[in-house]
């Protein structure tokens, strides 16, 4: 570890929300620079020092805001006069990008870092509305400021962005680190041996931020309305809970971050329903099952297959609904296959912080 500081921002997400990645970002700098400071949400902040435990948060300026009226003047009266040897975003807001370019550009020596999250879906957009905005917002956000680096959460994401909207980029201002892991795995998660399954192994399925695509609605009602004679898995549906988490009724989860890990934690499987195909973004509740080592049943994505290009096989992807659905009236395991999904699982969580470290150390060195 160095004796620089590091100032993290993050402007949008509050509570809960972002949990896994955000603390994985903390503990990445963490390791890097002796002084962090963090601005964010209060009741974000509050989980991050919950998570990340008395260690790190001993490391860490807590500077919460309230409401998202007070993120600039919070932002402006915490840097006036500072300088931080490396300034990351752990999102991007619009305006918060043109505010920092704009005032405050020399707050660090060194260009600032973005995290972009879902913020390219409509990058392939059809309707021409939505492409001149795009084109825009591309315009500003990645060659209109010189002095600014993006990061993604994901190899494959960088290449899809690239191959969308490349000629936007500045070269090398794009960045890759695969989402990162800030909390430990849950105890007693590491397989001892490849031992016999249930004769219907638990599947449970919950719901994510984004919840379900009409399609998967139709397919989860089907997987539901399984004949008897047919069931070869116990199949367990629970609902992720939402609240407003401030005046502002910005939405985050009810249910506690470690309460939900628990409860797949109890289940054989974990059924993934992704609403996109995460070309352009990461899953965290792929990343989550590193934590319980639950291997997944559900559809294919991008992100899914690239995660299996670094730890190995951790469930069982389909590309059509109708083949998922066959397999859930069909299908016959072989715990020994069950079991090195497991077995990948709880070494991938080491492999991913390895990875993210390296990652992490060349971005902010280049």
């Amino acid at each position: 570890m160095d004796k620089r500081s590091a100032l993290l921002i993050d402007p949008s997400v509050v509570g809960q929300s972002h949990l896994l990645v955000n603390t994985g970002m903390v503990r990445l700098v963490a390791l890097r620079y002796a002084r962090i400071a963090i601005i964010a949400e209060n009741t974000h902040c509050d989980a991050l020092k919950k998570y990340l435990g008395a260690e790190i948060s001993n490391q860490v300026t807590f500077v919460p805001w309230h409401r998202r009226s007070e993120i600039r003047k919070t932002v402006r009266g915490f840097i006036a006069g500072e300088q931080f040897d490396q300034i990351i975003f752990t999102n991007l807001e619009y305006g918060i990008f043109a505010y920092m370019n704009l005032f405050h550009k020399r707050a660090s020596s060194k260009p600032i870092l973005w995290t972009l999250h879902s913020h390219l879906l409509k990058a392939r957009s059809s309707g021409k509305a939505a492409r001149i905005k795009n084109v825009v917002k591309w315009y500003f956000l990645f060659r209109a400021f010189r002095k600014v680096k993006f990061i993604v959460l994901g190899e494959r994401i960088r290449a899809s962005i690239e191959a969308s909207i490349g000629s936007f980029f500045r070269r090398g201002n794009i960045v890759a680190i695969t989402h990162p892991v800030g909390i430990t795995k849950l105890p007693g998660r590491t397989p001892s041996a490849a031992g016999s399954l249930s004769k219907f192994p638990r599947v449970i399925f919950m719901s994510g931020w984004h919840g379900l695509s009409p399609n998967n609605k139709e397919l989860l009602s089907k997987i539901e309305r399984l004949p008897p004679k047919n069931h070869r898995f116990e199949f367990v549906a629970l609902s992720n809970k939402f609240q407003a988490a401030d005046a502002q009724r910005e939405k985050s989860f009810l249910t506690d971050y470690a309460d939900r890990l628990n409860e797949i934690a109890r289940a054989d499987f974990f059924l993934h329903l992704p609403s996109d195909s995460y070309k352009l973004q990461a899953s965290g509740a792929l990343m989550d099952m590193l934590l319980t080592g639950t291997p997944v049943i559900g559809l294919r994505t991008d992100f899914g297959d690239e995660l299996t290009e670094i730890i190995g096989p951790f469930g069982y992807f389909f590309d059509k609904h109708d083949d998922l659905l066959t397999f859930f009236s069909s299908a016959e395991l072989d715990p020994a296959e069950v079991y090195q999904f497991r077995f990948n699982l709880a070494a991938g969580c080491e492999k991913i912080v390895a990875l993210n470290q390296a990652q992490f150390d060349a971005a902010v060195a280049s």
